[in-house]
């Protein structure tokens, strides 16, 4: 197609250009839905009959969760990582993860403030850090 007869489908929409813009809109739409789909041919293909997959468990389950960590805390936290995998048997290297370790540390936290709720370390940590601001 040469530059002169070339049309900016997304510009026009923006724009609120040309009528025959909904003929272009509805056929870009069917192919990003038709983009989107699963080809059958890609579809998983069943386990071998020798392994089974294991359920989790309801301690298991997981949630994705994005927090800010202060760039020391983030570099302690990898250098933690390779301490443990240091202290570790090699085989149980592979299951030393940061999210492990967070998950640990704050199951760890959160048991000491529910038992001693404002004199628990976390309190008394947040408090100082407050102060400090």
């Amino acid at each position: 197609m040469s530059a002169k007869n070339k049309h900016d489908i997304m510009d026009d929409l923006l724009k609120g250009g040309e009528e025959d813009t909904t003929h272009e809109a509805s056929s870009l739409a069917k192919l990003i839905h038709r983009t989107g789909e699963t080809p059958i041919a890609t579809a998983p293909a069943e386990s071998s009959p020798g392994k089974e997959h294991k359920k989790p468990s309801p301690g298991d389950s997981k949630k994705k969760s994005t927090h800010y960590l202060s760039e020391e805390i983030f570099e302690d936290l990898d250098d933690a990582r390779e301490k443990i995998n240091e202290l570790v048997q090699p085989r149980l290297k592979s299951r030393i993860s940061k999210s492990r370790i967070v998950n640990q540390a704050l199951t760890m936290i959160l048991k000491d403030f529910e038992e001693k709720g404002e004199k628990s370390h976390l309190m008394k940590e947040i408090l100082k850090d407050i102060r400090k601001k």
